[in-house]
This record gives C-alpha cells, sequence and structure tokens, in this order.
C-alpha cells in the first residue's frame, strides 16, 4: 500500500474531472439521483414479472381472470405499494451510490426475505387460501438474482459516466492522509482520489492547493470536488462555517473527520445524543438484534433435530459403554465460564475415571485417568453431545469460543490482554479456534493467545455462513480425527 499520494495520476484524473461543465458533485448527484429511479422502476418491473410468470405457471390465466380478477388486482396492488414502503426502512436502496456492492447484495437479500414473508402470509392467508401452491420461494430467488444483476449493472455503468469521486482534505499529517487514503480505496476502489490538501505546510508527495485561508478562493474558482474533508485548522468558528455555506451552495459534501480516526481498529459507529455525536466501537454483527434472532432461531432448531433424533437411539448406547468401562455417572458436570462471565453447569460425556482433579487439571495425551471408550468419545468430539442441552437451556450456542474451566478463566485473563473478549458472546459447542487446530492442552500461554485470537476473530467477523463452515470444519474432523483430540 502506497501511503503517499502521486502527483502524476491525481493531475491526470484532475484534468479529466475539470472537463465537465458542471461541478463535479451536481454532476454525480444528478446522476444518481436518475440511476435511483430507474433501478427502482426496473425492481418493480422484475418483481411483477416473477410474480406473474410463476403465478400463471401453476394456475390457468383463464381462471385467475374469470375467477379472482379482484383479488388478483388486490394483490399486485399490495405487491408494489408493499415494496415502496418497506424498500426505505430495509437499507435497500438508501446508499444506492454507495460503497460496497456486496453488502448492497446483502441488504437486498435479507429485505426481500421480510417483504416475501409477509406477502406470503397475504397471499395464502387472505387472497388466495384455496391453492395449494407453492411458487414464492423460486420467486424469490429469481428476483434476488435477477434484481443484483441489474443494481450491479446501473452502477457499473453509473461510475463509467460520473468519473471517479474527488475530494480535497483540509489539514492533516502524512499519518491522517495515509489512513483517509486506505479507507477511500477499501470503499471506493479506483473510484475515489485526492486532488489535494490545504495547509500551511506542504508535504512531500502531496498536492498543495493553497493555505487554510485560501479554501474559499479555491472553491469558489474550482469545480473539481465532490468531498472536502476538514481535519483541523487555524481558521475561525466563523470562517469554517461560511466555507461550510459556499460548499453546500456548490454541492459539495463538507465532512468533519475526527483527528484520532485509527482509535478503533474494526472502524466507528456515531451515535447521537442531542446535537452530540458520539463516536464509539463499531459493534460486533452479534449485538444487531436481527442476528441474535438468526443464530439463536438456528441454534434451537439444530439442537431439537439432535434431541429428538439422534439422543433416543445414541443416548443409551454411550451411557451403557461408559457404565461398563468404569464405575461413576454417565454425565459429567463442571462450572464452566459463560456469557458475560457467568459461570454455568456444562453437560459432557465422562470420559475419565472419578478423580479428584477433573476441575483443575486439563486432560493430556496419554492422561491415565481417560477410559478406553473415553478416548474415542474425545477423538469424535461425542463427548460434547449432552452439550445440545445446555443450547436448549441458552447457555451455549452451537458454534462460539469454548467455555473454560473457572480456574483457567482467573488465570488466563491475568496472563492474556483480551481473553474476557470470548465472554461477550454465548460459549459455543464448537468454535473457529478448534477446527483451526487450536484446541486441546494450553499448558504454555502461546497456544491460549492463540486460541483467543481465533475467537476473537471469530466475534468481529460473525456471520451466518460462518457458522455453517465451522459445522462443516467439525464434521469433516471428526471424520479425519484430530492430532490435539485426546
Amino acid at each position: 500500500m502506497n501511503t503517499h499520494i502521486h502527483v502524476e495520476k491525481i493531475e491526470v484524473r484532475e484534468k479529466e474531472i475539470l472537463r465537465s461543465k458542471v461541478p463535479g458533485h451536481e454532476r454525480i448527484k444528478k446522476n444518481y439521483e436518475q440511476d435511483l429511479h430507474l433501478v427502482i422502476a426496473l425492481d418493480l418491473l422484475i418483481l411483477n414479472l416473477c410474480f406473474a410468470g410463476y403465478m400463471t405457471l401453476q394456475i390457468p390465466l383463464s381462471e385467475l381472470l374469470e375467477d379472482h380478477l379482484n383479488n388478483l388486482l388486490l394483490f399486485f396492488f399490495l405487491v408494489n405499494t408493499l415494496w415502496l414502503s418497506m424498500a426505505p426502512f430495509t437499507g435497500i436502496y438508501q446508499v444506492f451510490e454507495g460503497i460496497k456492492l456486496h453488502l448492497k447484495v446483502k441488504d437486498l437479500f435479507w429485505g426481500s426475505l421480510i417483504y416475501f414473508g409477509i406477502i406470503s402470509l397475504i397471499y395464502y392467508q387472505f387472497l388466495f387460501s384455496s391453492f395449494e401452491i407453492h411458487f414464492l420461494i423460486p420467486t424469490f430467488f429469481t428476483f434476488i438474482v435477477l434484481s443484483s444483476l441489474i443494481h450491479y449493472t446501473i452502477r457499473y455503468y453509473s461510475r463509467s459516466r460520473t468519473g471517479p469521486l474527488s475530494y480535497a482534505v483540509v489539514g492533516g499529517d502524512h499519518h491522517h492522509l495515509s489512513y483517509l487514503e486506505e479507507v477511500f480505496e477499501s470503499a471506493y476502489g479506483k473510484y475515489a482520489f485526492c486532488v489535494g490538501r490545504f495547509a500551511h505546510k506542504d508535504l512531500p508527495g502531496v498536492i498543495n492547493l493553497g493555505a487554510y485561508h485560501e479554501v474559499e478562493q479555491y472553491l469558489r474558482a474550482n469545480g473539481n470536488i465532490d468531498k472536502l474533508l476538514y481535519f483541523f485548522s487555524d481558521l475561525s468558528k466563523n470562517e469554517v462555517q461560511q466555507i461550510i455555506q459556499l460548499c453546500r451552495s456548490r454541492f459539495i459534501d463538507f465532512e468533519v473527520v475526527p483527528v484520532e480516526m485509527d482509535f478503533f481498529e474494526k472502524g466507528v459507529q456515531v451515535e447521537q445524543l442531542s446535537q452530540l455525536p458520539i463516536f464509539r466501537r463499531k459493534k460486533e454483527p452479534l449485538c444487531e438484534l436481527k442476528n441474535k434472532i438468526l443464530k439463536r432461531s438456528f441454534d434451537v432448531f439444530f439442537s431439537l433435530v439432535v434431541t429428538l433424533f439422534v439422543f433416543p437411539w445414541l443416548l443409551p448406547v454411550i451411557a451403557l459403554l461408559i457404565k461398563l468401562e468404569s464405575r461413576g455417572p454417565v454425565f459429567f458436570v463442571q462450572k464452566r465460564t459463560g456469557y458475560w462471565n457467568k459461570p454455568f453447569n456444562c453437560i459432557k460425556f465422562r470420559t475419565m475415571r472419578v478423580n479428584e482433579r477433573s476441575d483443575e487439571q486439563q486432560a493430556t495425551k496419554g492422561d491415565s485417568r481417560i477410559t478406553k471408550f473415553g478416548t474415542f468419545l474425545r477423538k469424535t468430539n461425542l463427548d460434547e453431545l449432552p452439550q445440545f442441552l445446555n443450547v436448549l437451556m441458552g447457555d451455549m450456542s452451537i458454534v462460539g469460543p469454548r467455555p473454560h474451566m473457572l480456574q483457567h478463566t482467573a488465570e488466563y485473563s491475568k496472563l492474556i490482554d483480551r481473553f474476557m473478549i470470548r465472554h461477550e458472546v454465548k460459549p459455543g459447542i464448537t468454535g473457529w479456534a478448534q477446527v483451526s487446530g487450536w484446541r486441546g492442552p494450553t499448558e504454555e500461554v502461546y497456544k491460549m493467545a492463540k486460541r483467543v485470537e481465533h475467537d476473537v476473530y471469530y466475534i468481529e467477523n460473525w456471520s451466518f455462513w460462518f457458522d455453517c463452515k465451522c459445522i462443516f470444519l467439525t464434521v469433516f474432523n471428526m471424520v479425519k480425527g484430530e492430532e490435539n483430540a485426546f
């Protein structure tokens, strides 16, 4: 990553922008509004065609028109009205000109999922309850694919017309500008560049557009800036407000960038407290209510399937084999550290002979306490099977950081700075650290540090598909066998 702004590159792109007779941001804003109207119209067209197409494939058109015309007209009225009403709240078109396409496709998917859920309720319960047909699922997926292609095509066409996004900065040193360049590159890629910087002192490799008091003069004379990013200056409050009004009249975004903007590695979240903007660390995905509901719903569904269809035949077999080999209970219940550092009773199949060190000493390779059948249970992860009951009780999740003994939590929290972050989510039956090979005894601190590193990565990058990946790798490792499983 080059931390300096190339003068030659900027001059070429600046000339391209200056060829336009319309100021940059005004040109982009106008094109954006046109493209937004176009993509909404095309989405509605595709939506109606998908509904009509799949419906007429299963219901004769003559029957629809003769017997259900009123319901049909009402249905398509609701289809269009509901889409236009819900779209602003689901973020599908909120920043159409915006940044990462995959984020827009994600918004499109979740918004459409909610929309189709409501439409299905209306369709089956109120309008066409007599028809036992299921065309809404293929309609949904066809619409998602076609709409995503439309969004991509129009965004590509829009960028080719408007050219790159240009911005200038007021103040800032090399550190600030380098970080800002990385942010814009990750957001816009090649579609954004810095025209230059206003400051009293020049920086090597950065075009100087003038001193602080020359900002207003430059903006009046040039129309090549879409955004003016303000770090700091020696201008008075009134002078800065004049620049803000000038930017507003020339359709230029004026944005204040916090000087210490890289405090938070994973980005910031802005909250409004009356008139005061508050910058805080960006929340992890599982802090969002919709993600919590999705993860918990999956946990309950998956655990119920295991409990109802696997437990009745597998649990008695395992219990009998445990009892035949050694005396003691079938289950081993131990206090472990759970969500928000709250202890809970973690349930496992007993894999050791009853001993007094089970709450203090981890199992090691060749541990004499482990029974022969216990070794098999540990290698196949079947000893963790009863923890699906913990999931149903709400103490655990299918995927998450593995829970540790209370004593280990107390010890390692003093040795590893980020250790307690693991408890921001519910512990899991399996986890990213485990499927990545960081399981087993942690007699050396670096091993626990690597486990914590993987757990924190999981928390900060959670997605439903990440959970699915962990589950798949867990099953794969059960079949393949793991070196550190003993």
